[in-house]
């Protein structure tokens, strides 16, 4: 007669509680239970498969860091499907800004708008200001924000280019961009 424990799985709640206690396997087998749900709400939001992998990923970082919060009692499937959705999200809409952020670049380089000799001249002054402030970057943040808009490099290529986390990357990528965000705004309203 076998015992009532072997044939059992643990449940998720049993899970949680074991990671949270420092069992980093537990947490292994949520992903390895998880893992396609969490693949399939991704790849839906994101439509490729490339991105679908780092959201999923990402989706696990955040259940990992925030595991304390769930309420076991409650059922996990909804709660870690909402994550990978909103990963998902968050992470189109960080391509979107920063796909945003290297058109406008494009545009200052090009100084597309320029009519006349006395305009030209100015937006030529406008593109060199902004791209002073780019060189005037601490060094990190101008090789993440060169590697990443100019270079077409992704996070991941970065970090392991300039042996960073992807995580450090993201935040770089974020932080260079508020700083070039008034030179960016000042160059759209003088246009």
């Amino acid at each position: 007669m076998r015992s009532p424990q072997m044939d059992e799985t643990p449940s998720d709640a049993a899970l949680v509680i074991r990671v949270l206690a420092g069992d980093d396997g537990a947490f292994t087998l949520l992903v390895k239970r998880y893992e396609r749900l969490v693949w399939a709400c991704t790849r839906a939001v994101t439509g490729n498969e490339a991105d679908a992998a780092d959201a999923a990923q990402e989706a696990f970082i955040r259940l990992y860091r925030n595991l304390e919060q769930f309420n076991p009692e409650r059922p996990m499937k909804p709660y870690l499907a909402k994550i990978a959705v909103n990963s998902a999200r968050n992470l189109l809409a960080a391509r979107r800004r920063a796909a945003a952020f290297r058109d406008e670049l494009v545009r200052i380089e090009q100084g597309r708008r320029q009519v006349g000799p006395d305009r030209g001249l100015l937006a030529k002054e406008r593109r060199a200001g902004v791209r002073e402030q780019i060189a005037a970057l601490p060094p990190v943040l101008r090789q993440v924000c060169s590697l990443f808009y100019l270079a077409e490099c992704s996070c991941r290529e970065i970090s392991r280019s300039l042996s960073m986390s992807e995580t450090a990357v993201k935040v770089a990528l974020h932080r260079a961009r508020r700083r070039l965000a008034p030179a960016l705004a000042q160059w759209r309203t003088n246009q």
